[in-house]
């Protein structure tokens, strides 16, 4: 049997550590205010059949940035392939830590499309650098008419989106390419999403594509945000729902739990905080859509799966 690299055990080791002790204030909090959680009381259990439209109507959206870039590399992928490959790469994500999915993507395009890792990081690069800047900015343009709404104002998020979306459009406009560090893995990959972006940068048809397409998937997790406050009769704004949405998809940085469980969780509860939300309120909606995702992950990830892997290899 293989060993696994001291590192490779360390990290798992951390994410497990990490998890657990965020699973473990959630408990405790949920048990020390259950009683607010209580007067909370499900009003509109229909709005549940269209978050999971809703939900899968995400997905069908990254897909469609899946055909894109890998067409751009010339791999041509199915509209069933896509999506299937979407979901279980969702599904993958869900279950192991670091956003393991990606790497079980990468494994399945190599061998049954020979699609190269390096390639294959490329993709991931332009989808993450403009996924990253469609966040930051729709994040600035969400705490503006927050701000001229209610007067509330936070510098700190206001700060990370600006940072972002400035380094992101530096990346999109100047392009540079780096030397690889040979001592630190962790600057590496920095490094290597920056110089993929200088494979897909040159197809403006392709870039703004997969723009507008982040923008879709964006909008659509503040409908489901917006629908989740709804299914419990909270009152909450779509823009405070974008807000939301746009820190949350910053939050990919850091999913180093399995589905990003308890990060996404606790970025969550603290942005919504900063504009009037209750942490009882805006837990109760995230943990909704927790449960939307689990199950439609878990169904139609374990199907996928088994079709993805009966698929013949594509001849090229």
């Amino acid at each position: 049997m293989k060993k696994q690299p001291n590192n490779q055990i360390l990290k798992k080791l951390f994410s497990i550590s990490i998890f657990l002790i965020l699973i473990a204030l959630f408990i405790y909090y949920i048990k020390e205010n259950i009683s607010d959680f209580k007067q909370l009381s499900i009003v509109s259990p229909w709005l549940l059949i269209i978050l999971v439209i809703i939900f899968l109507l995400t997905y069908f959206v990254i897909s469609q940035i899946t055909i894109l870039l890998l067409k751009q590399l010339n791999v041509c992928l199915s509209q069933k392939e896509s999506f299937a490959l979407s979901i279980v790469t969702g599904f993958y994500n869900l279950i192991t830590p670091f956003r393991g999915g990606m790497a079980v993507r990468a494994v399945y395009l190599k061998k049954k499309h020979k699609f190269a890792y390096v390639d294959f990081l490329a993709t991931l690069s332009a989808s993450y650098i403009l996924i990253f800047l469609v966040a930051s900015f729709m994040g600035l343009i969400s705490t503006i008419l927050i701000y001229l709404q209610t007067k509330t104002y936070n510098i700190i998020l206001s700060v990370i989106f600006g940072g972002v979306f400035l380094v992101m459009l530096f990346i999109i406009i100047v392009s540079p390419k780096f030397t690889e560090s040979k001592d630190n893995k962790w600057l590496n990959r920095f490094i290597k999403v920056i110089n993929g972006w200088n494979l897909i940068k040159d197809n403006k048809k392709v870039v703004f594509s997969v723009a507008l397409f982040s923008l879709i998937q964006i909008l659509f997790g503040s409908l489901m945000i917006y629908l989740e406050f709804k299914v419990f009769g909270l009152d909450v704004g779509f823009i405070q729902s974008l807000f939301l949405t746009s820190i949350s998809s910053l939050g990919i940085l850091l999913a180093i739990t399995p589905g990003n469980l308890g990060i996404n969780e606790a970025i969550i509860v603290f942005s919504a905080a900063t504009i009037g939300i209750t942490p009882i309120e805006s837990l109760s909606a995230t943990l909704l859509g927790r449960a939307v995702s689990l199950v439609v992950l878990f169904i139609l990830g374990l199907i996928f799966s088994y079709t993805l892997i009966k698929k013949p290899i594509t001849k090229k």
